[in-house]
């Protein structure tokens, strides 16, 4: 259920969960006019914690009623047409990635596929949609909405999600961010056995990584019997590779000088930490990973010399 180049995805129908109680559309609420309502109640509820002149008493029915809306049938339209427009105050958008965020931590297993495709749409639309103007704690929002619905459907019912890292990889710097963003969250909770969404898909997600980050050449010669039915990766070269490459670029630009440069160095120098522990050795010769992050650390960057433990 793909979302029309540059518009919204369509809207997500009602699932059985999260305690929302209707069983009719979310196009169904608007026809009937229920669901411009309680959007525009949102909008006065969120404009009521914030505004300077709100009663302690206001402020708390206000923060009562967001989150309850929180388990609204409605909650994830509402909250991706909170997020996705511009012209709203940063807080108003954050408040919709959070009714997001809800959704896809408390009701995805009550979601159908279709809803569930949905939901993942939406995600990604706001994340081809980031631009520099946002503040970075609401692109890393995005980022992380990512990641948390790769946990759950990543080599299941979505399997072209190294297709789309890539596209989103040559848009712009912000928009690489993201990726950095995921790469290193994946890498951190797939394999550190901590996180519990994670650890319910472990070796599902664990060879998708593997698969996602290695270079083809190196998948072949060191794990010829690997199951090739799922066609998870874009192109030959692996994530490894792309951020060998990626720290290569950025250092060979005037990163003293461009916050957003320096930024992506260290955000790759996280990203391949985070992928050391479990990374296949010959993988790791292969790409020059070894003599891409010795090059970093040589440079008098901070930022860069503390990403000690790669």
């Amino acid at each position: 259920m793909n979302a029309a180049p540059g518009g919204p995805p369509q809207g997500l129908p009602n699932g059985g969960g999260g305690g929302g109680g209707g069983s009719s559309s979310s196009a169904a609420s608007q026809s009937n006019g229920h669901h411009s309502s309680d959007f525009s109640q949102v909008l006065e509820a969120i404009q009521a914690v914030y505004a300077p002149t709100s009663s302690n008493d206001t402020r708390r029915q206000a923060t009562e009623y967001l989150e309850q809306a929180k388990r609204d049938p409605n909650a994830p339209s509402h909250g991706y047409t909170l997020a996705a427009d511009q012209s709203q105050l940063v807080h108003v958008r954050y408040y919709g990635l959070g009714l997001l965020e809800y959704a896809i931590k408390y009701n995805w297993d009550d979601f159908t596929a279709d809803q569930g495709a949905v939901l993942k749409d939406y995600v990604l639309e706001l994340a081809r949609n980031v631009t520099e103007a946002d503040q970075v704690y609401f692109r890393n929002k995005v980022a992380q909405l990512w990641t948390e619905v790769a946990k759950r459907s990543w080599a299941a019912e979505w399997m072209n999600m190294d297709e789309q890292l890539v596209s989103l990889w040559t848009t712009s710097l912000h928009h690489q961010a993201i990726v950095l963003y995921v790469l290193e969250t994946l890498s951190e909770e797939v394999f550190n056995r901590e996180d519990a969404t994670a650890g319910l898909r472990g070796s599902d997600l664990g060879r998708a990584c593997v698969d996602m980050f290695t270079p083809l050449q190196v998948l072949q010669e060191q794990l010829p019997t690997r199951d090739k039915s799922l066609d998870l990766r874009c192109g030959d070269e692996g994530w490894l590779k792309r951020l060998c490459d990626n720290l290569s670029w950025c250092l060979a630009q005037d990163f003293q000088n461009q916050e957003l440069v320096r930024s992506s160095a260290v955000k790759t120098m996280n990203a391949l930490r985070a992928a050391m522990p479990w990374i296949i050795p010959k993988a790791i010769a292969a790409t020059g990973v070894i003599e891409a992050v010795c090059k970093a650390l040589s440079v008098p960057v901070v930022e860069l010399q503390l990403v000690r433990d790669v």
